[in-house]
């Protein structure tokens, strides 16, 4: 739902006006295909993402990814664990770190930080990032990357996506203040940089480049479990591939991430499920979004 006045909490939004708004809004971002569409015409997403113990995030956003409709997606991580990822999920390509530059061209999109750890390599593939000319989203631990390093956070390119929940968004303003003061830094930070912030809560916001801001209205609190955010993440990738700007691609994929946990919970309940269910879930989302369409 766009809103004209900046919230003051996140909580204080009435639920089902703010769901039918974003669904609403949602379905009309929804993309037409050609029906001659193949792999090449639906864009190529890539995902950069794991380290030692955190290899479950690379996955769970490269199943969302390949959930999103996108055609093609290369998974970037050391290449210790391509046999790993080519297990979980085999429909993507897969390339390390050290090799990755020369495939930049086939890129329509770039997501950076699941599972990445906040190194000082990290930091270094982020300066070497943020010169390219692509959609770029920036989660977990490029975020935390970027809080550590005060001249990163100048350098981001305009435009692009950090998605933050709230413990990372205030790593990056460096301090812990309530919700209309996070709210209005956030807000100041997107009009400041040109860059655009999605707030992940059970009320997402997010604040974009030029002034606008908008709230999801769809999840539950049983999506607040580790690795719904890497989920996120690949989903927003996914659809900034296929050519949905990033304002628009957090849009829908907020909507579509939460409708998934909604049609998870009514299924198996808040208690049990968990990050991979929301993937299982994503199908039966586009679904209800294009036939209410």
């Amino acid at each position: 739902m766009k809103t004209n006045n900046l919230p003051k909490d996140l909580r204080s939004f009435q639920q089902e006006d703010v769901r039918n708004s974003c669904i609403n809004k949602s379905i009309a971002l929804l993309k037409t295909y050609d029906e001659f569409a193949h792999k090449g015409t639906r864009g190529h997403a890539a995902i950069i993402a794991g380290s030692d113990g955190m290899m479950g995030a690379a996955i769970l956003s490269a199943k969302a990814a390949i959930r999103s409709g996108a055609g093609k997606l290369t998974v970037i991580v050391p290449d210790r664990y391509f046999t790993l990822i080519h297990s979980a999920v085999p429909e993507a390509l897969v390339c390390s770190i050290q090799d990755f530059e020369e495939r930049i061209p086939t890129f329509n999109a770039l997501a950076v930080g699941p599972g990445l750890g906040n190194t000082e390599p990290t930091k270094n593939l982020l300066k070497k990032l943020f010169s390219l000319k692509l959609p770029l989203i920036l989660d977990a631990d490029a975020i935390n990357a970027i809080s550590d390093d005060s001249d990163l956070l100048s350098k981001v390119p305009p435009g692009s996506l950090l998605t933050p929940h709230r413990l990372e968004a205030e790593r990056l303003i460096h301090q812990r203040i309530n919700d209309k003061e996070l709210i209005n830094t956030l807000y100041n930070i997107c009009n400041k940089l040109n860059i655009n912030i999605l707030l992940k809560s059970h009320y997402s916001i997010l604040f974009t480049s030029t002034g606008e801001f908008y709230v999801n209205g769809t999840g539950n609190s049983g999506m607040g479990k580790a690795g719904s955010g890497d989920v996120l993440t690949g989903l927003i990738a996914g659809l900034a591939a296929q050519g949905l700007d990033l304002v628009d691609a957090a849009i829908l994929g907020a909507c579509v991430h939460g409708l998934a946990g909604d049609n998870t919970r009514d299924e198996i309940g808040e208690d049990a499920m968990c990050a991979s269910d929301l993937i299982r879930f994503l199908s039966g989302a586009f679904k209800m979004l294009r036939n209410r369409s």
